[in-house]
């Protein structure tokens, strides 16, 4: 029996927040998104479903950093984290399919040759310069680290998940209310 993408949102055997004919609908005018049709049917399966999973591994950022998803799953018996409930998106959103279909898109040729690793395809290319001692990280202009969870991600990929995960206010810590008078 070949293996097959179930994208049924909040689906209790769900393994894809997007199917492969979506993805090879967007690879078709895509630079470089050849190869993504060049996969065989099996490996644009294993595509899908590992860059599901890795986008899903967002779910498991420790309570008050940055990173997790907004909101909470929408049931227990859903296999992958979307839906969500406390959120303005009903169903699946739509930068999270985008996002599945880019970071499908982005990791074929590495599938294709052979090499695909997830550091392979990460987000590492935004930054511009690392210096170990006294520890220093600068970005490329408009690539800083949006969340430290979406830092392995492709940079089209960070852009998309931006607004499904938590970002602590600035200064929170420390900071109280103030009221005039009495």
């Amino acid at each position: 029996m070949p293996i097959a993408i179930d994208a049924t949102a909040g689906g209790a055997a769900s393994n894809g927040y997007s199917t492969t004919s979506a993805v090879a609908a967007v690879a078709a005018y895509r630079p470089g998104g050849a190869a993504f049709i060049a996969l065989t049917a099996d490996q644009q399966v294993q595509a899908v479903a590992t860059v599901t999973q890795d986008i899903d591994s967002i779910a498991n950022a420790a309570p008050g950093q940055y990173g997790g998803f907004i909101g909470e799953k929408a049931t227990t018996a859903q296999a992958l984290e979307w839906p969500r409930t406390g959120t303005d998106y009903t169903g699946l959103p739509a930068p999270l399919v985008a996002a599945t279909i880019e970071y499908a898109i982005i990791m074929a040729p590495q599938v294709l040759a052979g090499t695909y690793t997830l550091e392979a395809v990460s987000g590492l290319g935004n930054i511009k310069r690392v210096k170990t001692d006294v520890l220093e990280r600068e970005y490329f202009p408009g690539a800083e680290p949006i969340a430290d969870v979406l830092a392995r991600f492709p940079r089209i990929v960070q852009d998309l998940l931006r607004s499904l995960v938590i970002v602590p206010a600035e200064n929170a810590w420390g900071s109280g209310t103030a009221a005039r008078g009495s």
